[in-house]
């Protein structure tokens, strides 16, 4: 017996733009004085129907009380990825608030021994397996149960382990930083653990600092490892000129980081070496720039048939990146045809499965 698990909730999501989320926030703070005249309950429920007029997929929850300072509003997109972009957009446009801090995703609950009931049915943390494997530069889990589980229960303990798992790890770890979620029968030979659900945020830090390699921190330069490829497409003939991908490895050490979540592909034409100098010249001045204050940083480049060159970063901040690199090739590449592309990938999709790629086939070598 075995299910996976599907955390994308399939609907249409409507990006926020800025001017909505900014809109959102001044009704909100209109509304302030009078939701914290409510209970928590009245507060939470109160607030995300204002919120629900502006970002339907997103939710606010409050941590503290509200009426006192050091609470915290939390906006969760309840681990739908797809959301996840609306959930920054929203809080980079939070208002200053008195009493309240704002951040993004749902915290690691505190204690992680604890149980739920549901339909007569109670289960705890401690009653479930996990085993945890290197899927690929992320996480993958499978999930077994260490007590009997009654066949018609078995659809409900499964939903409620999931949903402890999302509580124990967090919003963004759980949705971002693990791949493959498998229920088992039994935990599979060669997998890391078992480990009990309870006893597992520890592990889980470990396991992605040490053996996935995310310290987290910026690689220094003098550490910095590049690897150069060559690398063909499917459809390549035997003569066309091999694409040369220069593959930034120690950027690993940043990769899944929550200020990190923009994928940006800066695409240039050249038509002699001169150019091309040119081009990698203003390409590693973006880099340059935006690595000053961790701002973003180059993962990989690629000469793509040896007529044009397309860097890739992970940027904090698409409009702050796109005017860096407008400002950069105004001022050094003027005249050489360019395109720029941006796409939210908080689980650097990108680079993972390059990396990914990468060391198997050093593995198998």
């Amino acid at each position: 017996m075995s299910a996976d698990i599907d955390r994308d909730d399939g609907r249409t999501v409507v990006p926020l733009s800025d001017q909505q989320a900014q809109a959102f926030w001044r009704e909100f703070s209109r509304q302030l004085p009078a939701l914290q005249a409510l209970d928590g309950h009245g507060f939470v429920t109160t607030a995300n129907e204002v919120l629900n007029n502006y970002a339907p997929g997103l939710a606010i929850e409050l941590e503290g009380a509200a009426q006192e300072g050091g609470s915290k509003l939390v906006i969760s997109a309840h681990g739908n990825t797809a959301e996840f972009e609306n959930a920054q957009v929203l809080v980079r446009n939070a208002l200053k608030l008195q009493n309240f801090a704002v951040q993004a995703y749902r915290s690691r609950t505190l204690g992680s021994d604890f149980g739920m009931r549901m339909e007569d049915f109670e289960l705890t943390s401690s009653d479930v397996l996990v085993g945890y494997y290197d899927a690929g530069g992320i996480t993958g889990l499978e999930l077994a149960f260490a007590k009997p589980i009654p066949s018609d229960m078995m659809s409900h303990a499964q939903h409620m382990s999931f949903i402890m798992l999302d509580h124990i790890l967090g919003e963004w770890d759980f949705s971002v930083r693990v791949g493959p979620v498998e229920f088992v029968e039994e935990i599979s030979q060669g997998l890391s653990g078992p480990v009990k659900l309870s006893e597992f945020p520890p592990v889980f830090d470990s396991f992605v600092r040490q053996e996935l390699g995310r310290s987290y921190e910026y690689p220094q330069e003098q550490d910095s490892r590049w690897l150069s490829l060559e690398v063909r497409g499917r459809d390549a003939e035997d003569d066309d000129p091999p694409d040369i991908l220069t593959f930034h490895d120690s950027a690993n050490a940043v990769a899944t980081r929550a200020d990190l979540s923009y994928f940006m592909e800066w695409r240039f034409s050249f038509d002699s070496q001169a150019q091309l100098d040119q081009v990698r010249d203003v390409q590693d001045a973006l880099d340059t720039e935006l690595a000053r204050h961790q701002r973003g940083i180059l993962v990989f480049t690629r000469v793509e048939s040896m007529s044009s060159r397309v860097a890739a970063y992970y940027v904090d901040d698409p409009l702050h990146a796109q005017q860096q690199a407008e400002q950069l090739a105004a001022k050094h590449a003027s005249g050489i045809k360019a395109e720029l592309h941006m796409s939210f990938d908080p689980a650097w999709n990108e680079y993972l499965s390059l990396y990914g790629a990468i060391h198997r086939r050093g593995e198998e070598e």
